[in-house]
């Protein structure tokens, strides 16, 4: 059955999704900006990728509030650009409406659906990530209850207005942010519907029951690779081949395992396990470094900040992560001063 997809945030990620969701027969619109909106309207979004080069006709716009009602809205815009626009949403929800937020690092929502310790605030209340969430704004602004979880496992970049260069690999880890009781396991009826829609749309889906782990098997490698390649201008190849950098990204991915462990989620991997799936990418230059190449903000908290903040919570020691912190956040605000 065909849906009705909207993609706030048309970018590498977003616009590859789109472009496959569209040519799989669902009617796909797309929010985006500037330039690359333009060229959308005229020419359509083109994605190319080793099977071939595809281009969708895609309605465009800048604005959320010129959608109606979707049965799926796809945020594929950087975390940090995501607040301002949930409350501009409103016309595309309907009750049973899917928002898969397809970012990088710990989300806002991270523990919605939790019902472990860590997931209660010292009054009781439901927990938040601070840094991510400062006043709550964001949770209030959506109801929680649309979000299905999204892990994207891809490489691709936006090489011009228009136009996304993909390595072809469209995995995405979809799940419910309430994970089953212990011993239980199944997934929900609408993340089994949208992972046939993904697959039919040539995607590689692989639905959980404990999207967490999968969002914790990521950061491991972005809170590593991720900085370092942008403190270095390294690509993901030069890093691998470099041994000093390597130690550094292993320690810090140590860090990040025990974290994970801590908040009750497998981290799915080992750091070498996680360095050999890094070094299988290839010359590839990771988001972090995309971004600082072009001037925009880079994903300092969902990547670091977030963990850094759950570590301290729970009383757990992560010296090379708060490093990286600290150098990310001090090149960061040069880089937006300089801009």
């Amino acid at each position: 059955m065909a849906m009705r997809v909207v993609v706030v945030g048309a970018g590498a990620v977003g616009g590859s999704l789109a472009v496959k969701l569209a040519r799989a027969g669902h009617a796909v619109g797309v929010v985006a900006r500037g330039a690359h909106l333009q060229a959308i309207r005229a020419r359509g979004l083109r994605l190319q990728d080793p099977a071939g080069d595809e281009t969708a006709q895609l309605q465009a716009s800048d604005r959320p509030e010129d959608f109606g009602p979707q049965d799926l809205i796809v945020l594929g815009m950087k975390a940090h650009q995501i607040a301002p626009l949930l409350p501009r949403l409103g016309s595309m929800l309907q009750q049973d409406t899917v928002v898969l937020p397809a970012i990088n690092g710990l989300p806002w929502w991270y523990f919605h659906g939790d019902t472990s310790p860590q997931a209660l605030a010292a009054d009781g209340s439901a927990a938040r990530i601070a840094c991510l969430d400062p006043d709550g704004s964001m949770a209030g602004a959506l109801d929680l209850a649309h979000i299905v979880g999204c892990v994207v496992h891809s490489a691709s970049e936006v090489t011009a207005p228009g136009v996304i260069k993909a390595n072809g690999q469209y995995r995405y880890v979809i799940g419910e942010p309430a994970h089953p009781a212990q011993g239980t396991a199944g997934l929900s009826p609408r993340v089994e519907a949208l992972a046939a829609a993904l697959r039919e749309a040539g995607c590689d889906p692989k639905p959980t029951a404990r999207i967490r782990d999968a969002i914790w098997m990521k950061l491991i490698g972005n809170a590593s690779f991720n900085p370092v390649a942008a403190l270095t201008r390294a690509r993901m190849d030069q890093i691998c081949a470099s041994p000093g950098l390597l130690d550094l990204v292993r320690g810090v991915m140590q860090e990040l395992i025990a974290l994970t462990r801590a908040y009750g989620c497998d981290p799915q991997v080992d750091a070498e396990k996680r360095i050999a799936i890094g070094r299988g990418i290839g010359p590839v230059k990771p988001s972090t470094l995309q971004d600082l190449e072009r001037g925009r903000p880079l994903e300092v908290q969902p990547l670091l900040g977030a963990p850094v903040e759950l570590a301290r919570r729970a009383g757990i020691a992560m010296p090379l992560t708060e490093a990286m912190l600290a150098l990310l956040t001090e090149l960061d605000s040069r880089t937006q001063r300089a801009a």
